[in-house]
């Protein structure tokens, strides 16, 4: 997010226009205090303002916190003042950070009650809000209709570990935040144990950049010069913490995917006998349209005949070149393990086929080659992929 923001701020070329503000809300403000602090956030933000930074001195909510205010025309002056810094300074963008707290609401202002209020802005301001927060906040963005057909969800997800690609994309994330570290760093050493990294992480860059700097703080503290996995495991999450992070991120992965495959079984319930959508995969189905008639059936004295054509007869000769195996995946061992091995023969793990390297490369991928039909010979060493790991084997 704040990427994002920052982004968007330097693509910006008239630089008294804001284009996106943040706002952070606190578990300790609810209902009007949420909104009061919503409101304060915005106005501080966009302050640079002459005109804005005058009409806030005659803002009594906007000036300092005391009790709660109840006069709704000091209300409805903040809420106009905000609408007007809003459309003065461009904003086309509110990001509401932590915003399952906006919906942690008193008994009179509910999560429907805060929702409508945000959609109020929503028509008056015109303007993209965009709620970030964790699972609990799935629940709460379709709670009506009204406010469902406004929303958009998108679930940013972890990265999973039983997927290759997205092993491959983690390594490039950890390859890259391994340059940016300010001590020397044995990054092919480092990347051999990545899959170390991504299950101490529970598969999230943010736990895995919080992991790295607090380990790279606490080495220049000390005046030392390396980063080693020594002190990256001094540093890691406790396995506690490592159990209460993934149960709930797999609480919440499963709430979603439940939420959705139940609503639209349900609706399918709802319609009644839907029809197939044209050239749709099957189960996709929608209500069948009286614009558009069926087909009708054949009376059942019609004749049906069968085109003309030849029947395949015999033992059938597959056709095409089924000779070549079509695995093509990326070799995860480095220039580095190859020379200290020695070992330089690689084995491919759909067919058995062996192929030696003259000159071996980092992150290689695997040459074209036919399948192997015969058994390999035996006492040979050679690097072989284990799970998701490359290993050094001898039979």
């Amino acid at each position: 997010m704040k990427r994002i923001v920052q982004r968007c701020r330097e693509e910006e070329p008239n630089p008294s226009l804001v284009p996106v503000v943040v706002v952070q809300t606190s578990p300790e403000d609810v209902g009007s205090q949420a909104r009061l602090d919503f409101y304060r956030q915005v106005l501080h933000q966009l302050r640079g303002h002459v005109a804005i930074r005058d009409r806030m001195l005659n803002l009594s909510l906007a000036r300092s916190g005391g009790k709660k205010r109840t006069d709704p025309a000091e209300w409805l002056e903040i809420r106009d003042a905000v609408s007007y810094a809003l459309d003065l300074v461009g904003v086309q963008a509110v990001c509401i950070d932590e915003a399952q707290h906006l919906m942690h609401a008193d008994a009179t202002h509910k999560p429907g009650v805060q929702l409508d209020w945000l959609k109020s802005l929503t028509n008056r301001s015109n303007l993209l809000y965009i709620l970030i927060g964790n699972f609990s906040l799935y629940d709460f963005c379709h709670l009506n209709g009204q406010v469902a057909r406004r929303m958009r969800d998108e679930h940013f997800p972890r990265y999973r570990l039983d997927r290759q690609r997205e092993c491959e994309n983690f390594i490039g994330a950890l390859k890259l935040l391994l340059e940016q570290v300010p001590l020397r760093v044995d990054i092919p050493e480092m990347l051999m144990h990545w899959q170390w990294f991504g299950e101490w992480s529970v598969g999230c860059v943010g736990i895995l950049s919080d992991w790295v700097v607090e380990t790279v703080v606490t080495l220049c503290r000390a005046g030392e010069t390396t980063l080693t996995l020594q002190a990256l495991t001094k540093h890691a999450l406790k396995p506690d913490q490592r159990l209460r992070l993934e149960t709930e991120a797999r609480t919440g992965e499963w709430k979603i995917e439940q939420a959705k495959a139940q609503s639209a079984k349900e609706l399918q319930q709802l319609l009644g006998k839907p029809s197939t959508i044209p050239n749709s995969q099957p189960g996709h189905h929608i209500e069948a349209s009286a614009a558009h008639p069926t087909r009708p059936v054949p009376h059942p004295s019609s004749r049906i005949e069968r085109t003309a054509h030849r029947d395949p007869v015999g033992e059938q000769v597959a056709t095409g070149n089924e000779t070549k195996c079509p695995y093509r995946d990326i070799i995860e061992v480095t220039r580095h393990h190859f020379q200290e091995s020695g070992v330089t023969c690689v084995e491919c793990p759909t067919c058995g086929a062996r192929r030696t390297f003259k000159s071996p490369k980092d992150q290689s991928h695997f040459p074209s080659h036919t399948r192997r039909k015969s058994p390999p010979p035996k006492g040979e060493q050679r690097w072989v992929k284990d799970g998701l790991t490359w290993v050094l084997r001898e039979d």
